[in-house]
């Protein structure tokens, strides 16, 4: 849990299954809250990040969190790359977040297994552009 790590005030989890929730929030050292108050909008934050598979294949037109919940996020992650723009994060720009697609995190994760790997920097723009050739055949 980066966010914690760089001192973020409050991390909240959520997952379809509270019990879930409560072991991994326990395990990291956060809190957790019912995903039914995050998709309701009882529970807020500045930053909302999708980790579930909701919005990709089979699942595209499906959001996890519904865009009236989405308001007054400053920024929504959503961790699926394919398609880029999910319906979470057309619903959060709609609404005015800044929106981050998995495509950063896949990439991002391959850049740090090369650098330990081979021991030296990744070339990350070739990296993210092999991954967008890839994803556009």
């Amino acid at each position: 849990f980066g966010a914690k790590e760089r001192g973020a005030a409050k991390v909240l989890v959520a997952n379809r299954n509270f019990d879930r929730a409560v072991a991994l929030a326990k395990d990291v050292g956060c809190e957790a809250v019912a995903l039914e108050d995050v998709r309701s909008g009882v529970v807020r934050g500045s930053v909302l990040c999708n980790t579930t598979s909701v919005g990709m294949h089979p699942f595209q037109d499906l959001s996890p969190v519904p865009a009236a919940a989405l308001k007054g996020y400053d920024l929504v992650f959503d961790a699926i790359y394919t398609p880029m723009e999910t319906v979470l994060l057309k619903d959060a720009a709609a609404a005015g977040a800044i929106t981050v697609s998995g495509l950063e995190m896949f990439v991002g994760q391959a850049a740090v297994q090369f650098k330990l790997f081979f021991g030296k920097e990744p070339p990350v723009d070739l990296m993210r552009q092999s991954v967008l050739d890839s994803l556009s055949q």
